[in-house]
């Protein structure tokens, strides 16, 4: 197991080669997975968060994305974002519970709390997104 030291450093390096870094949580018997990225802060701007039982290499590919157009515009994510596929991803700002109960590493790093987060919401196969009448259970995904 790393070190609080090596961790920092670790994520620090990935941040510096790849802009953010990406730390994932598997879901276990009660709490869906999930997936945020740590870094974007540094530059004024949201960490990102994907809350829901996807696999990893769904949610990184997605955070990665995002990450990359969201540095590149300076400015936070809204609304709907096409990433190519048949339906967007629909970006939304958290509440506190997101600090409190999922970004928790991405305080620790930075050292504060004085950061936002946006919630990526991935819709079902019928294009209904998580809050929505009738969205498949396994897309909805708690609203943070």
């Amino acid at each position: 197991m790393l070190s609080d030291h090596e961790m920092m450093r670790a994520i620090q390096n990935n941040i510096d080669r790849e802009g953010q870094h990406l730390f994932a949580i598997f879901p276990d018997d009660e709490n869906p997975g999930f997936a945020y990225t740590i870094g974007n802060a540094n530059l004024g701007l949201p960490e990102l968060l994907i809350v829901g039982n996807f696999m990893p290499r769904i949610m990184g590919p997605i955070l990665n994305e995002l990450g990359r157009r969201m540095r590149a515009a300076r400015a936070p994510l809204e609304g709907d974002v096409s990433l190519g596929g048949r339906y967007p991803v629909r970006i939304r700002l958290t509440g506190p519970a997101a600090k409190s109960r999922y970004t928790l590493l991405a305080s620790r790093y930075l050292g504060h709390e004085r950061y936002s987060v946006l919630q990526v919401l991935l819709c079902d196969l019928d294009g209904r997104y998580p809050g929505e009448p009738a969205c498949d259970p396994v897309y909805d995904a708690p609203l943070v």
